[in-house]
C-alpha cells in the first residue's frame, strides 16, 4: 500500500486531490492480480476463519455436552434447566447472524469488483458510480452490525422488548438462606 497508493491532484475544474493507484501498475494485468490478492485477504481469508472459529466453538459445546467433565448430577440438573442446549443454539444463531452479517454486506461489492477487474468498460457503462459507492458503504455497515449482534444476544433485554436469541430466562425461586428472589438483570 505504501509503494501503490500516492496522492494525484485534479485542476479543472477544481482543486482536487485524491489517493490512488492510477499509474502505479506498469501491465493491466498487475492491478487485476493486486485486487485478487486484496479479495482473498480482505473477503475470502476472513470468511474462512470465521466458519472455522464458530464451528470449533459449536464443535466444543456439542463435545462438552456428551462428556464426562460433569458429574451425573450435574448433566442432570444442566438438563433439566435445557441450560447448554440454550447455550448451542444462541451461539449457532449468533453464528449465523455474524457469518450472513459478513456476507450480505461484503458479498455485491466484491462481486461488482470482480467484474471490474476482469471487465471494466462493460461494468463503467452499466453500473453508476453512485451505486459503486452505496455497495462500498453497505459493505463497511457490517463494522456496525457485529457490537449490535453481540449486543442482541448477550445483554439481557427487558422482558416484552424480543430478543432474536430467544425467551427472557425465568426468575430464579427464593434462596433458603435469604428468602429473597434472584431475578435477572432484565427483570
Amino acid at each position: 500500500q505504501l509503494f501503490l497508493f500516492r496522492t494525484v491532484t485534479f485542476h479543472p475544474p477544481h482543486n482536487f486531490t485524491q489517493c490512488t493507484t492510477r499509474g502505479s501498475f506498469p501491465q493491466p494485468w498487475h492491478e487485476t492480480l493486486y485486487n485478487m490478492l486484496g479479495f482473498a485477504c480482505l473477503f475470502l481469508l476472513p470468511l474462512l476463519i470465521m466458519v472455522c472459529c464458530y464451528a470449533r466453538i459449536l464443535l466444543e459445546i456439542s463435545r462438552r455436552m456428551g462428556s464426562s467433565l460433569f458429574s451425573s448430577r450435574d448433566v442432570s440438573l444442566r438438563r433439566s434447566q435445557n441450560n447448554i442446549p440454550r447455550a448451542r443454539l444462541r451461539t449457532l444463531k449468533m453464528s449465523l447472524v455474524i457469518v450472513s452479517s459478513f456476507i450480505l454486506c461484503w458479498t455485491p461489492y466484491y462481486l461488482l469488483g470482480l467484474w471490474y477487474w476482469f471487465c471494466p468498460r462493460a461494468m463503467e457503462k452499466r453500473v453508476s458510480p453512485a451505486l459503486t459507492h452505496i455497495l462500498f458503504i453497505f459493505g463497511l455497515f457490517n463494522a456496525c452490525l457485529d457490537p449490535i449482534t453481540y449486543g442482541l444476544f448477550t445483554i439481557p433485554l427487558p422482558r416484552g422488548w424480543g430478543c432474536p436469541c430467544g425467551p427472557p430466562p425465568e426468575p430464579q425461586p427464593p434462596s433458603p438462606a435469604t428468602g429473597s428472589f434472584h431475578c435477572s438483570a432484565s427483570s
